[in-house]
């Protein structure tokens, strides 16, 4: 299905690293060009050394504005230097480069912030929430509050501007309706889809490479390892060290022959000046050594996306950790490999996971971690991952959304065709 009107179009993302909803702007750039249009990003962070493979190979133009900008003022007020370096972004685009540009149509997510002044020069705006940033935010005391008042209000204001609304789950649809009562207009759910690129690499897998020879790490090559795998950028909200502490009580639930053969490997995002990424990684390595796990656990940094596919392809079951995550792509990916896929019942995962017959949903602790993990390992999970596959395919494939996106496109068209 291709979109009845090309178009330039411009997306506007803080930082163009290698998390989730970079993911997600990445795939939707990457789609609508494959329609015709003519894509571009304006960021104000953007280092080819730790970005995904199609920003590294210069598929899209980059521009960056602001980058000089200080992302914290003594260590706080991280959401207002966020929304400083934005508005400046967004202003000296505006004034110095939008004729240059002539985008038609702007995707937004993340920060709302550059959609006002858009609107003011009359713009079209698609704003993409993939949840409330307000909500992401920590509490804190009384000046904390104060702090995040404007803030808040000023993502609701610029929020409710947009021209069209996407949330990215039914999870958080429910949620932007319950934070964002004040906002009226409809919102759409455009559930975020595999990149395009995974899925070529999937189909180009020839043999299942043993474990031991993708992770030296894993000193044994028996062929009757069980592999745990979990992807998820180290970060507080991911919630490792649930991965970690169900492997700890799944030592008590195996006999020892069991345990010789199961290994964990946590391969997570690491963007070397992210301090919350180095704390977090930190805290899971301590974490496993109390535990006394380190012969069972394997870290790995930032793998590259080939190696990501290996990883999944080779691996047994994998392990999704973040509670209440907006939707949570890595379950999709595991079960375009016919993988089985353990989560938290939670967020997201709830509407991709069948519980008892394409993975299971398990509780935040780590008896209910282990009992699913020993219980997957003890029948057919093989059969579970073949479902998995199938449903993918039902519900979430890319031809979906592709559809969904191309009339969401389509949409701003007639909006536009109705003004003039």
């Amino acid at each position: 299905m291709e979109t009845k009107r090309k178009q330039r179009i411009a997306f506007i993302h803080p930082d163009l690293g290698i998390g989730g909803a970079e993911r997600l702007v990445l795939d939707v750039a990457g789609a609508l060009k494959q329609q015709g249009n003519d894509v571009f990003f304006l960021t104000n962070h953007f280092d080819p050394s730790h970005a995904f493979e199609e920003l590294k190979n210069e598929e899209f133009t980059v521009e960056v504005f602001g980058d000089w900008l200080p992302r914290k003022i003594f260590g706080r007020c991280q959401a207002l230097c966020a929304y400083i370096r934005m508005i400046y972004l967004t202003i000296v685009f505006i004034l110095f480069y939008r004729n240059k540009y002539k985008a038609d149509l702007y995707f937004i997510d993340l920060i709302p912030i550059s959609i006002p002044f858009l609107k003011i020069v009359k713009e079209k705006v698609v704003y993409y929430c993939h949840h409330p940033d307000l909500l992401a935010s920590p509490s804190g005391n009384k000046i904390k509050k104060l702090y995040r008042i404007p803030i808040d209000w000023m993502e609701m204001k610029a929020t409710a501007l947009s021209d069209i609304i996407l949330v990215n789950s039914e999870y958080t649809a429910s949620i932007f309706q319950k934070t964002f009562p004040e906002i009226k207009k409809p919102i759409q759910i455009l559930y975020p889809t595999i990149a395009a690129s995974y899925q070529e690499s999937v189909k180009n897998i020839k043999d299942k490479k043993p474990i031991f020879k993708i992770v030296p790490e894993i000193n044994s090559n028996r062929d009757d390892l069980f592999i745990f795998l979990s992807i998820n950028r180290y970060h507080p909200a991911k919630r490792l060290e649930f991965a970690i502490d169900g492997m700890e009580k799944l030592q008590s639930l195996c006999s020892e022959s069991e345990w010789k053969k199961i290994y964990l490997i946590l391969a997570g995002g690491y963007d070397p000046i992210n301090q919350t990424n180095k704390d977090t990684f930190d805290d899971l390595i301590g974490l496993t050594k109390a535990k006394k796990l380190e012969d069972k656990i394997i870290f790995l940094k930032s793998p590259s996306d080939q190696i990501k596919v290996d990883l999944l392809n080779s691996c047994d079951v994998l392990i999704y950790t973040p509670l209440k995550e907006h939707f949570g792509i890595v379950p999709l990916e595991a079960m375009l490999v016919g993988k089985p896929v353990i989560a938290m019942n939670s967020g997201g995962p709830k509407e991709t996971v069948e519980h008892g017959v394409t993975g299971y949903l398990c509780d935040p602790t780590a008896e209910s971690i282990a009992q699913h993990m020993y219980q997957i390992m003890t029948q057919d999970y093989k059969a579970m991952g073949t479902r998995g596959k199938r449903r993918l395919e039902e519900k979430f494939s890319y031809q979906s959304f592709l559809e969904k996106l191309c009339a969401v496109v389509d949409q701003t068209n007639n909006n536009i065709r109705k003004e003039l």
